[in-house]
């Protein structure tokens, strides 16, 4: 503003000068500087941009959600990062896992936590346990195979960190398979360079070794984190979860809140991953490139490049390529990117075999099963009579032994990748609600599971498939604390879904959750469609048992009504007829109970059998003819095999029992009124037909 009150001024002050004629060469000079004035950029400043370089350490440590490492999920993403590379170094070599894993609080005013983790794997070579621990983008999981990891940089965060928060430095100790000498490591990171910073470095001997097996690696670092109730839940659930599916592996964790084993269930553990050529499916112009590289020393054509460097490429399958492209034959390294391109068009519209799954290691029949019949699962026991207040609460196991596992698998291929996708049910026993198991390569996924293709998966297969409706279910299983109103939520059911590939299609960077790409949810609601089919037959028959319980408290609930009719006009010692009556009732529902078929049970009813059962004071009613015992057991069955007869039949008998009398007492009215109409009445027998209603009335001879 300022600016423009002098301009403005300068213009008035020039309009001045030309009315007089000896101003004009004066003021002609003013509006030239004026016009310079305003072109020239003195009054504003120019925006200068500057290129920076950041390093690997500083870009990741500035992004850290990328990694996971956000707000109280640090110590979960500290704890989860090292279980896995202790179990893919143990299982490189086919070495079962044996893992120690310390979280303990040594600062609560400045919220510092000590974090180590010990394993029985491979170990890292001592040359290379610097970089291998503190540089960021330095691996060896970058190779075409199954693993946990997915970037390398987990370990590297935990150090980094550390360093950004803490003056303690990063505690290593190493004993690989190639030098059986244990050495001693005291590291930081440089997060500007992206470079170890190594403070100590000697070698151990006995009896100052740490590593109490022939191969191992140990690693003790401090940070600076809160650890609220749920993330400390979510902890404890991820290390339950990891047993589950590596149920070949020993945990031993210890808190502050206590120490909790859980112990090994199989010697089985799964073959190791191993490294594969890329498919030519999925070839692009970085693979082939790359390809030309690591054979350039051998100077090999174009066609034994495509025959060597990659899967299901054959000799005639590559000439058919190098034709298709309109190229020439010539040594790999002469060719232009518009040539290759050329290459990589045709093979993205050349039908190949699938790939191979040698570069994938699924958890399987054996060992899945064995994780499921015994699930362990970390408990908090904040009631400990005669502990003091420090070891109040402390941790427990609990092991949930279902009475029903099956499993089923399949193998697809997604995004040109080939993935094998493994369900596991778990049903009944200590299991007591529904619960879904998510993993990826052997990783439980606790967060984001609402948005997941398992979710999605289990909603849209139908509960028929198990032979039962939703409203058979919801009338059996449904409880007060159902937070759900799907059918399959009402059951006693765990659901376990592995999905295993070189790349999940995951949906966020901080790898929670996978997306439904290509045809990995049809696969998926295969798996869970065969596996409701398997366990159809025990849930049908745990509700006939349902069934039959219920009708054994209906008839219990009666039973004292009819013992007092009978008291009123008999002599007869109560608790002994309840317990017949009870007996009866039991055997009555037998028929429909566990390890029982369902059908009709012929039961001979004497005179002697009731005397002997009840009692010699009871006095029987005369012995009822032959024809009325056969009709009321064909009744019987009848009402056996239909439900709906049996209801009908129920509900006439609870009408009719207040108003049921002795039969002597009836008797004696009988013959009163026959005395005074002097005649006799003929007694009829009652069939009922398969309504419940009377069909036909016969009459029967004698007395």
């Amino acid at each position: 503003m300022q600016c423009c009150k002098k301009l403005n001024g300068d213009y008035e002050s020039i309009r001045t000068v030309l009315k007089s004629k000896q101003g004009a060469k004066v003021a002609s000079t003013q509006l030239e500087n004026i016009a310079s004035a305003r072109a020239s950029p003195l009054n504003r400043s120019i925006a200068k941009i500057r290129y920076d370089k950041k390093a690997e350490s500083e870009f990741f440590v500035d992004n850290s959600a990328l990694a996971g490492f956000t707000g109280e999920r640090i110590l979960y993403m500290a704890v989860r990062e090292l279980i896995e590379n202790s179990l893919d170094s143990c299982e490189a070599n086919h070495i079962l896992p044996d893992i120690n894993l310390t979280l303990k609080n040594i600062d609560s005013v400045n919220d510092l936590w000590l974090i180590s983790c010990e394993d029985n794997g491979i170990g890292i070579p001592p040359d290379k346990v610097p970089v291998a621990v503190c540089s960021f983008l330095t691996s060896g999981k970058y190779v075409e195979k199954q693993q946990r990891g997915l970037f390398g940089v987990g370990l590297k965060m935990i150090a980094a960190f550390s360093t950004k928060d803490t003056d303690h430095p990063l505690k290593v100790w190493s004993k690989s398979q190639d030098d059986k000498t244990e050495y001693y490591f005291e590291l930081r990171t440089d997060i500007n360079t992206n470079r170890p910073i190594v403070m100590t470095k000697k070698v151990l001997k006995p009896p100052e070794d740490q590593i109490s097996h022939s191969t191992g690696f140990r690693i003790e670092a401090v940070l600076r984190a809160k650890l609220s109730p749920i993330t400390k839940s979510r902890i404890y659930e991820y290390i339950s979860q990891t047993s589950v599916v590596n149920p070949y592996s020993v945990l031993t964790f210890e808190t502050d809140d206590g120490k909790v084993i859980f112990d090994r269930r199989t010697d089985s553990i799964p073959e190791p991953a191993k490294e594969v050529l890329p498919h030519p499916s999925d070839m692009d112009l970085k693979t082939l490139k790359k390809a030309i590289m690591n054979y350039m020393n051998q100077k090999t054509t174009i066609h034994g490049l495509l025959c060597t460097a990659f899967q299901k490429i054959s000799s005639e399958k590559a000439k058919e390529i190098i034709t298709n492209a309109d190229v020439d034959l010539k040594a790999a390294n002469q060719y232009t990117e518009h040539e290759l391109i050329k290459l990589v068009n045709v093979c993205k519209h050349t039908k190949f075999q699938n790939p191979n799954t040698e570069h994938l290691s699924p958890i399987g029949d054996k060992i899945l099963t064995a994780g499921m019949t015994s699930e362990y699962s970390i408990t908090i026991n904040k009631d400990v009579h005669g502990a003091t207040p420090q070891e109040q609460p402390h941790l427990a196991v609990k092991i949930l032994r279902p009475t029903l596992t099956a499993y089923s698998s399949r193998t697809c291929v997604i995004n040109n990748r080939p993935t094998i996708v493994e369900c596991g049910i778990a049903y009944g026993g200590d299991i007591s609600s529904f619960k879904l198991f998510r993993f990826a390569n052997k990783i439980p996924l606790l967060y984001d599971e609402g948005s997941d293709v398992a979710r999605e998966a289990v909603s849209e297969v139908e509960i028929n498939k198990m032979g039962i409706s939703k409203k058979e279910v919801k009338e059996q299983f449904a409880s007060s604390d159902s937070k759900s109103d799907r059918a399959v939520e009402m059951l006693p059911i765990h659901i376990f879904f592995h999905i295993c590939s070189t790349k999940i299609p995951y949906k966020t960077a901080g790898k929670e959750s996978i997306a439904a790409e290509g045809e990995l949810k049809k696969y998926m609601k295969s798996c869970l469609a065969d596996l409701y089919r398997k366990v159809s037959a025990q849930i049908r028959k745990e509700l006939r048992i349902k069934e039959a319980e219920s009708r054994l408290r209906l008839y219990r609930h009666y039973i004292p009504f009819i013992i007092e009719a009978i008291s009123e006009s008999i002599s007869i010692d109560a608790k002994r007829l309840y317990d017949v009556f009870n007996s009866l009732a039991e055997k009555h529902v037998k028929g429909v109970g566990p390890g029982l078929k369902l059908g009709y049970k012929e039961d001979k009813i004497t005179e002697d059998r009731i005397q002997q059962e009840v009692g010699k004071d009871m006095q029987a009613s005369p012995p009822l003819s032959t024809s009325v015992l056969e009709s009321s057991r064909d009744q019987d069955k009848y009402l056996r095999s239909s439900p709906s007869a049996f209801r009908i039949r129920e509900s006439s008998t609870r009408q009719s029992s207040v108003s049921t009398k002795p039969a002597k007492i009836i008797e004696d009215k009988r013959r009163i009124k026959n005395k005074k109409k002097n005649k006799t009445d003929t007694p009829i027998q009652v069939t009922l037909d398969k309504f419940g209603k009377t069909k036909k009335t016969t009459e029967l001879k004698g007395g």
